[in-house]
């Protein structure tokens, strides 16, 4: 079957068959990744992942990419997806190559193993039966997985090291656990018990063997600041210098401060983060239970988008609002949302709730659960409607299937925190506190863009960053820390919220029409840099 089908006779012709040419090639190196998509016929297929399998993939890059920058720059729609699949097969062989993450980050290897069952076990956790061959199979390849991938470490990132330590006995724990759900789905519940137990005995081993390797610089997780800006380029769309993003970081912090500072004096004297601590200890849902109270809020919000003027619906589209199951509680946020792959047939979107207090042992430990899901409004209005479900069921519906592929966070980053502001400037959100929460929020994506870059271009260490976000975000020191986790490994996108969403602002000022024309239009591009949009001006 032919996945990128251009028009007969279209410009983009050449380019299409070359993309379904890589990618299928890519997909048979990594399988994983093209079921990840909703591809089904790749299902259940762990691949090769040796020192040799690393290099094809680096060849096919290398091959792939000159015979895409020859091809005509093409026009619109045609334009785009050229320059989106070469900033894909650029940054790809950056982080293949020249940072090579197989090489010094050890949860490459063991992520990827238990997020291939994982996405199984999320996408169809109402039916678990009908993909129970699947997972089993990809059970059976996850020791001879992880073998090949510690034969690929040369002196990785001591802090990615320790975490993938961390991360790999959480696997194994989580594999065991789930064998219960698994188990006697089963034909041969003998083999699938077997098979879950070898594959968590291979996620110790390869902790094991993480406790005992030689480790490279404590820095090593940072690219540089030319790499940082090669990642501006084609990640972000934009040729903004590190120097001149740091100091819109600093505008971005001082003027979110000022105004987080006026709101919070209408609650009292306190830091806004204080404040928030406590409207968040007080606060109890209003439907008794959270459950309720997220499908509640989803569903009102969603009456809303019409009657405020803000987005389009596209016809058909689906969201369940659905509680945790018991066995991935420990997998999952207060809340998160799990899209559907470009090419899955199923375009449902599914926003889970982890309700932990259901399981709390005593009043003082429910409550305390409970408070985290405080400003759940603002969460329903990022996850779900008009924010990220809205936006990939729009998304995976663009008529080049190649668009579908290509998914660059100062897009769908910055539409959520566009979707969020207008959530409290429309009245969607009406509670006192409402921008309150709103501004803290932007405070922290605001220092998010010092940290990236500071990380990234060796401003900051990791523990300078961590101190940093305790001191100018009020966060505790294992919040801060676990926050600085994901910034080492994803340079680029931790800025990419808040200048995404200013971005976005600066698009609408521009505007001539109405607000739902704006945000139709704005979706109608796929997850792409704004500056990608339609060719540049010659």
């Amino acid at each position: 079957m032919t996945i990128f089908r251009p028009p007969p006779n279209s410009s983009a012709q050449q380019l299409h068959a070359a993309a379904e040419k890589f990618f299928r090639a890519a997909w048979e190196i990594a399988p994983q990744d093209a079921a990840g998509l909703g591809l089904r016929e790749y299902r259940g297929r762990l691949g090769q992942n040796a020192p040799d399998t690393h290099r094809r993939r680096i060849r096919l890059l290398e091959e792939t990419l000159p015979l895409i920058e020859a091809l005509p720059s093409g026009q619109g729609d045609d334009w785009t997806d050229r320059r989106a699949f070469l900033a894909y097969l650029r940054t790809t062989l950056f982080f293949e190559r020249d940072h090579p993450r197989w090489q010094i980050d050890p949860q490459t290897h063991s992520g990827t193993a238990v997020n291939a069952v994982f996405h199984l076990l999320v996408r169809h956790a109402d039916d678990l039966r009908a993909v129970t061959p699947d997972i089993l199979s990809l059970l059976a390849g996850i020791p001879r997985f992880l073998e090949e991938g510690r034969a690929c470490l040369r002196c990785p990132v001591p802090l990615w090291t320790k975490l993938a330590v961390r991360s790999s006995t959480h696997a194994a724990t989580f594999l065991e656990q789930t064998s219960a759900q698994i188990v006697p789905l089963a034909k041969s519940p003998a083999r699938a018990r077997r098979l879950f137990a070898e594959a968590a005995a291979a996620f110790r081993t390869y902790a094991r063997h993480l406790g005992k390797i030689t480790v490279g610089a404590a820095n090593g997780f940072a690219v540089g600041r030319a790499n940082f800006e090669f990642l501006l380029r084609e990640r972000m769309g934009t040729d903004a210098s590190a120097a001149e993003l740091l100091a819109e970081g600093h505008r971005l912090v001082a003027s979110v401060s000022a105004e987080l500072k006026s709101e919070a004096a209408k609650f009292g004297r306190r830091p806004a983060h204080e404040i928030l601590e406590r409207l968040r200890n007080e606060w109890q849902p209003s439907a008794g239970e959270l459950l309720p109270e997220y499908r509640e809020v989803t569903g009102s919000i969603k009456k809303q988008l019409a009657k405020a003027g803000l987005v389009s619906l596209p016809r058909g589209e689906k969201l369940k609002v659905v509680p945790v199951p018991e066995f991935l509680r420990e997998q999952f946020p207060t809340a998160a949302y799990s899209a559907p792959g470009p090419f899955d047939a199923d375009q449902t979107g599914i926003f889970w709730v982890n309700d932990l207090s259901q399981q709390a042992k005593n009043d003082a430990d429910r409550c305390a659960e409970i408070a985290q899901h405080f400003g759940l409004e603002l969460t329903c209005a990022h996850e779900a409607y008009p924010g990220h479900h809205l936006q990939f069921i729009v998304q995976n519906r663009h008529p080049s299937r190649l668009r579908r592929m290509f998914s660059h966070a100062i897009f769908y980053e910055g539409w959520t925190l566009w979707c969020e502001k207008l959530c409290i400037e429309k009245k969607i959100y009406r509670a006192p506190h409402a921008r309150l929460i709103q501004l803290h929020d932007a405070l922290w994506r605001a220092h998010r863009i010092l940290v990236d870059i500071g990380l990234h271009t060796g401003g900051m260490s990791h523990a300078a960053a961590t101190k940093h976000m305790m001191e100018h975000v009020g966060f505790t020191r294992a919040r801060a820390a676990a926050d600085v986790n994901w910034y080492t490994a994803a340079p680029t996108v931790p800025m990419s919220y808040l200048l995404g969403r200013e971005k976005v602002a600066a698009l609408f000022a521009a505007h001539r029409g109405s607000l739902r024309q704006f945000n139709d239009r704005l979706l109608s591009h796929g997850a792409v840099p704004f500056a990608w949009f339609s060719p540049p001006r010659l």
